[in-house]
């Protein structure tokens, strides 16, 4: 399916605020899903940055408005003018003193969460070389079971395909902050919980592939049915990573069984759902850190040797374990 050309009209972007900072971590945020950021709403609200941390991550937050999609309609939150629009508001993390292009990283976070939660992972691939974009997506549309749609996960990788869209016009902004950094033939897209199943339609399901993803992680991921499309063979490499003692490790156990090579399956023994990805942390999260870290740098970072190291982490770890299945060399 070809991907559309970015959309440059009708479209508001928001420069909300500049920080330099080690982690984010450090940051507080109300916890609830923006739901607007139209005109008439305060876009700043969301999210407060400390910048008080050493300064070896700089971040920009830009408001993203696509005027040309609406907001979920049952949002509770959500005023007229809020339902007009989508906007995103995308916290970037860039190494500080970058100057030369990096490999991307999009991060998609779970079910009416925020991206905060995920900081101390995201900044571990920041410090090894990477940007990453962290989008705040919307309150999800549910079913009367409480569950996320398929409607609203289709929504909501068109959401991530519109952030890239943006952060790539960026690049070429000699007026933006991202001017000349990010490398649009390396990008990569991680998951977490339902934010994987936003991930899978990325890479493998006909509804909202992209071709610009050239990688991807899926945290505790989530992999259920679109409302429309269908699931197809992936084209890129994908590293899961689940706790089997989380409920939904079958989902992990079923996508990686359907996956083409290459492919990584880690599993965190005895782990839950969050801890080994959100804040608060478990153990598992320097085995986590380190594996994905490695990933990236296999497959964005072109460092062959990065594939034992993958190996070496986990099985030394003695909490998980490894499945793979390598490309024909």
């Amino acid at each position: 399916m070809a991907h559309d050309s970015p959309r440059r009209l009708g479209i508001l972007i928001a420069l909300v605020v500049v920080v330099t900072c080690a982690g984010l971590a450090s940051a507080t945020s109300t916890g609830a899903a923006p739901t607007g950021g139209c005109a008439g709403r305060d876009q700043s609200a969301a999210t407060v940055v400390d910048g008080s941390v050493a300064g070896d991550v700089t971040r920009t937050v830009f408001t993203f408005v696509d005027r040309e999609r609406r907001a979920d309609p049952d949002d509770p939150d959500a005023d007229a003018d809020a339902r007009s629009c989508r906007a995103l508001r995308t916290t970037v993390a860039v190494p500080t003193g970058a100057t030369a292009r990096l490999p991307l990283i999009l991060v998609v976070h779970g079910r009416d969460g925020d991206p905060v939660r995920l900081a101390p992972l995201v900044d571990t691939w920041v410090r090894a070389g990477y940007i990453v974009a962290a989008p705040q997506f919307l309150v999800t549309e549910k079913d009367g079971n409480d569950k996320p749609t398929g409607a609203a996960v289709r929504r909501q990788s068109a959401d991530a395909r519109f952030v890239l869209d943006q952060l790539l016009l960026q690049n070429d902004d000699p007026a933006s902050r991202l001017y000349g950094l990010i490398d649009p033939q390396r990008i990569g897209a991680a998951g977490m919980s339902l934010g994987g199943m936003t991930v899978y339609g990325l890479v493998s399901n006909t509804c909202c592939r992209d071709p610009r993803i050239t990688a991807a992680v899926q945290l505790a991921a989530v992999r259920r049915d679109f409302d429309a499309g269908q699931y197809v063979t992936q084209r890129v490499p994908v590293m899961l990573i689940q706790g089997d003692a989380d409920n939904g490790y079958h989902n992990s156990v079923t996508a990686y069984s359907r996956l083409a090579t290459p492919k990584w399956f880690i599993t965190l023994h005895g782990s839950t759902h969050s801890p080994p990805f959100e804040v608060p942390r478990g153990p598992e999260a320097v085995l986590v850190d380190e594996a994905t870290a490695d990933f990236w740098e296999l497959y964005l970072g072109g460092r062959p040797s990065a594939e034992q190291q993958i190996v070496d982490v986990v099985t030394s770890s003695g909490r998980a374990s490894l499945q793979r299945r390598l490309a024909p060399r």
